[in-house]
């Protein structure tokens, strides 16, 4: 994948990450600053994912730790154990929420 292709995949993620934390409805926000977007709680809590362009890489990162993604089969998936990101994400917001929390693709 070119860093064209890259960046035009992981911009379309972001787009559909704040949409799924604004349906999901459960106290975070939102706030992109070019390729890093940050959810945050009430409580203060953060998520943050980021942009690894010299890696084609989305970086999750959070008080429960960090993960890498890559782009495998069309689906974002982790360097580490092949989890798929959503799954990750919807733990990560489920801790900061305080509550369980579902977000899809």
């Amino acid at each position: 994948m070119t860093e064209t292709e890259f960046l035009q995949q992981a911009t379309a993620l972001f787009d559909r990450i704040e949409a799924a934390v604004e349906e999901a409805d459960v106290g975070v926000d939102s706030e992109r600053a070019g390729n890093v977007l940050t959810l945050e709680a009430d409580s203060g809590e953060q998520v943050v994912i980021n942009l690894h362009a010299p890696t084609q890489q989305v970086w999750l990162a959070s008080r429960q730790g960090g993960l890498h993604f890559t782009m495998v089969d069309g689906q974002w998936s982790c360097t580490r154990n092949a989890a798929d990101f959503w799954v990750e994400l919807s733990k990560a917001v489920s801790f900061i929420a305080e509550e369980q929390v579902q977000l899809t693709a």
